[in-house]
């Protein structure tokens, strides 16, 4: 039988009997559910007509990996506007942490967070992880909707068709009729609107997973990446269109989400950007041109599918079902999403993982905009937080010296935007780069390997310790090893900070200070030391082990706030 054919469960042949014993015994629990309903109905039992009477005959949910809320705002997409307008939605959804694709996908599907499933990073399997889960559909599995669907919902028919082949290991395989991995966004979207249309199935959840690649191929923000959200447009268009074809239209939900952002060109940080994500809901029940006011996590996918198809969902599941998506319901209290403005934009922008700011020879020209038609900028120089009595920005600010900015837009006296940094390191034009770094060219590195005895393949020198300073001479499989010595005039306690994709160390006095290593996305960690004044040597050694990778070093100490490790403090 063909990939792309309907197939029977696995178990199918050798577990009939079992099947059909659970058969029956839901058909026994559900005449006896029926005696129950009509004595309620007798003795006037006191349960409102929502929750007795389910929103949907049919749930669609459709997951794009790394789909923000930026690439439906930037991208051409009149297939999501359209079914934004007549629906539902936030763009202020939030995943959860840390921002992996398991672990977003897992919860999305599962009703609850990595602390309750267990599945914290992408290397979780059933065979390999830490956490287990607190409790259980199968074994070392916590219970999903696939599963909580084919227990409450005779005749089910369930489906699972998902781009990302790491999404099959993440449910009840025996709960689910149609299971298919196929391998492109194209074939995605032609099989799930061919079963659609074929089968008018209870649930289908479908996964895509081509704009993730745009976004850790080009970057977030880039024009490639805004064309994958337009692909991902037309691929929604198909399916809304099989929904339509298939004749259940006005009787199914479709929720449409993602597992995470992106930042640069990854994800699992703690950034806004990373951690929102868009939430739209379409058809049967659902309000028209509504925006949720109200936060939505993950978790509260699968709580959501569940209230419309009337289940009731487990006491381990911690997500609850959207109700103010849907009309008759109105709930409210003392705290909605808060409303922001766009940040400032500080010059030379931010451009993916690298920082605003940058490294400027005896001066540097400071330039803040504010991109809404509204408020104004306030900010300081000192890395502490903006309030309504910092400095009014008016002009362009000139700076002889290293300066953390930080600003914000006010409006009305309050605070109306997430405040946005950047880092302006100054130089003596004279200075020779006070760095020296070693590149070596391996195979198959999923660490920092051990560089004892071997030879490097290049080598010079540069001003900063990032992978900026190197970026023309990294290829997939490179391991660069930074040496220098930092020049402390006065003993304080340094914390020192790599941020990096892949993995990183940090060494002071021969201290390992900082242990980021690992094959991951783009993480920061910390380490701290007290250091005497005078010089400490200072080496960084970082791994990309494919793609573009990323590195930064930064430090703190309790006078001097959180900045990218400066020229003028290496020797």
């Amino acid at each position: 039988m063909s990939k792309t054919n309907f197939v029977l469960k696995p178990h199918f042949i050798s577990t009939m009997e079992d099947t059909l014993r659970r058969k029956i015994l839901k058909m026994t629990l559900s005449k006896t559910f029926v005696l129950l309903a009509l004595s309620c109905s007798v003795w006037s039992c006191a349960t409102s007509e929502h929750e007795q009477t389910p929103s949907a005959k049919h749930v669609v949910v459709i997951g794009f990996d790394g789909l923000s809320p930026d690439g439906l705002e930037n991208a051409n997409t009149p297939n999501f506007d359209k079914v934004i307008s007549e629906g539902a939605s936030s763009m202020h959804a939030r995943a959860v942490l840390p921002t992996s694709s398991s672990t977003n996908w897992a919860s999305m599907i599962m009703g609850a967070g990595p602390e309750q499933h267990g599945i914290t990073s992408n290397s979780w399997e059933k065979n390999n992880f830490v956490l287990p889960a607190i409790t259980q559909s199968e074994d070392f599995l916590f219970p999903t909707i696939f599963q909580l669907i084919y227990d409450n919902k005779e005749d089910a028919e369930i489906g699972a068709i998902y781009h990302w082949t790491g999404f099959g290991r993440l449910f009840e395989k025996d709960a689910v009729d149609y299971d298919i991995n196929p391998d492109s966004e194209d074939k995605t979207a032609a099989l799930a609107s061919a079963y659609i249309k074929d089968k008018k199935p209870t649930f289908t959840f479908i996964h895509f997973d081509h704009v993730d690649h745009g976004g850790h191929e080009y970057g977030h923000g880039s024009a490639e990446y805004y064309r994958s959200v337009e692909k991902a447009d037309e691929l929604l268009a198909e399916v809304m269109e099989a929904i339509k074809a298939s004749g259940m239209a006005d009787e199914t939900l479709v929720i449409i989400s993602a597992d995470h952002g992106g930042l640069g060109k990854g994800h699992g940080g703690e950034s806004l950007q990373e951690i929102e994500i868009p939430f739209i809901l379409w058809g049967k029940s659902v309000k028209k041109n509504h925006v949720l006011k109200y936060p939505v996590y993950q978790y509260d996918n699968a709580a959501t599918v569940a209230f419309a198809l009337g289940i009731k969902t487990p006491l381990a599941w911690i997500g609850k079902p959207v109700k103010n998506a849907f009309v008759g319901f109105d709930l409210s209290d003392d705290y909605p999403i808060s409303e922001r403005v766009k940040e400032p934009i500080i010059l030379p922008a931010a451009e993916l993982n690298k920082k605003a700011g940058g490294l400027f020879d005896e001066s540097a020209t400071i330039k803040i905009e504010n991109p809404n038609n509204l408020g104004e900028i306030r900010y300081t120089l000192d890395g502490s937080m903006p309030s309504a009595n910092s400095t009014l920005y008016s002009e362009a600010v000139k700076t002889s010296e290293n300066v953390v900015v930080k600003s914000a837009i006010f409006n009305n006296g309050k605070i109306a935007s997430t405040v946005s940094e950047a880092f302006f390191r100054i130089k003596k034009k004279t200075v020779a780069p006070p760095i020296k770094y070693e590149l070596f060219y391996l195979d198959n590195l999923t660490s920092i390997p051990s560089l004892e005895n071997r030879k490097p393949d290049a080598k010079g020198t540069c001003f900063e310790i990032t992978s900026d300073e190197v970026k023309e001479e990294i290829r997939s499989n490179t391991v660069v090893r930074f040496s220098t010595n930092i020049q402390i005039e006065k003993e304080d306690r340094f914390t020192f900070y790599t941020n990096s994709d892949d993995g990183s160390k940090l060494w002071v006095d021969n201290k390992l200070i900082v242990d980021n290593d690992g094959d991951h996305g783009v993480v920061e960690k910390n380490g701290s030391i007290v250091l005497k004044q005078g010089s400490h040597p200072l080496q960084v050694v970082w791994f990309n082990g494919g793609g573009s990778g990323w590195l930064n070093v930064d430090y703190q100490t309790k006078a001097i706030p959180k900045q990218v490790l400066p020229t003028s403090i290496l020797k």
